[in-house]
């Protein structure tokens, strides 16, 4: 029988003024890089960025509770990374949630559904002022043997 190990691998691809930083813990690697976009209410470089409730640590954690591999995908043999695509807004929100590149509707479905269940963030903030802040995350499905 086949097992599947389900490596999801996040790629917070958000905005740090400096260089990229990588981050490993419980398996899941999250990198966060600069994000070379220009919105019109929306940052994506800002002094301090939106923090989840409890830190990289519980978002991990939320992240993997959240993201199973669908059964259908499984049994296609389907692989492939999902792009997210959502906003924290200045009060803290998640807003504007859609799958930026998808591959299948299964993944993409899964994959959208952990967004609309996160909590409240500490938003991100600007010379002292909250501000709405841009996220994009790729989660990486693969199949194992």
């Amino acid at each position: 029988m086949r097992t599947l190990l389900a490596v999801l691998l996040l790629f917070i691809v958000t905005a740090l003024q400096a260089q990229t930083k990588k981050i490993n813990a419980g398996g899941i690697e999250i990198e966060a890089s600069p994000l070379d976009t220009s919105m019109d209410y929306e940052f994506d470089m800002v002094g301090i960025m939106p923090v989840f409730p409890g830190g990289v640590e519980q978002l991990i954690e939320f992240a993997k509770s959240k993201i199973k591999y669908p059964e259908t995908a499984i049994n296609n043999n389907i692989q492939g990374t999902v792009t997210l695509s959502f906003i924290i807004d200045k009060r803290g929100r998640v807003i504007n949630r859609c799958v930026y590149k998808g591959v299948r509707k299964d993944l993409d479905t899964v994959c959208l559904k952990m967004p609309n269940e996160m909590p409240m963030w500490k938003p991100g903030k600007v010379n002292g002022r909250p501000i709405a802040i841009k996220e994009r995350w790729k989660i990486i499905f693969k199949l194992t043997d």
